[in-house]
């Protein structure tokens, strides 16, 4: 598990992300399935909604939340350009919803999330070093699962495909 620490503008950002995330179809279930503990982005939702006025918020974090909050934090990006070119529209349940608490100036002025699209790219920069250090935990555990796999298969099974 990795300690992230964000400000309040950076844990805005990712709420945002994560109801981003959680807002397509389908999100959790690979989640459920392949992470550790299970949890995939809701555990990072649940814990930075009720602090979202701190100053400072601290979130533990598995290599596979890192890397689905990397991928959230692209997406969010994408989806702030789609809804300031969009006049506001989208098609992520409670994104807008979400997007006007977080920051009022998009509800009388969408075009303003395009000025917002600089804070996810900014913010997995400032993550880089942890988003690259999951990964290699990540490749690195798949590689070991990988060889036990194959050292659990028989020599002479070559029909399995295991």
């Amino acid at each position: 598990m990795t300690l992230l620490q964000f400000r309040n503008e950076d844990a805005r950002i990712v709420y945002l992300a994560t109801v981003y995330h959680l807002g397509r179809p389908g999100a959790e279930s690979r989640a459920v399935a392949t992470d550790a503990g299970g949890q995939g982005l809701q555990a990072i939702y649940d814990e930075v909604l009720p602090r979202l006025n701190q100053a400072v918020i601290e979130v533990e974090a598995s290599p596979q939340q890192i890397l689905r909050l990397n991928d959230a934090l692209l997406g969010v990006a994408n989806e702030l350009k789609q809804f300031g070119i969009a006049n506001g529209r989208t098609m992520v349940p409670r994104f807008a919803e979400t997007l006007h608490d977080l920051f009022p100036d998009t509800v009388d002025e969408p075009g303003v999330a395009l000025d917002l699209v600089q804070h996810p790219v900014m913010l997995r920069n400032r993550l880089a070093y942890a988003i690259e250090q999951a990964r290699r935990e990540v490749e690195s555990a798949e590689l070991d699962a990988e060889i036990e796999r194959r050292a659990a298969k028989k020599w002479w099974q070559v029909w399995r495909r295991e």
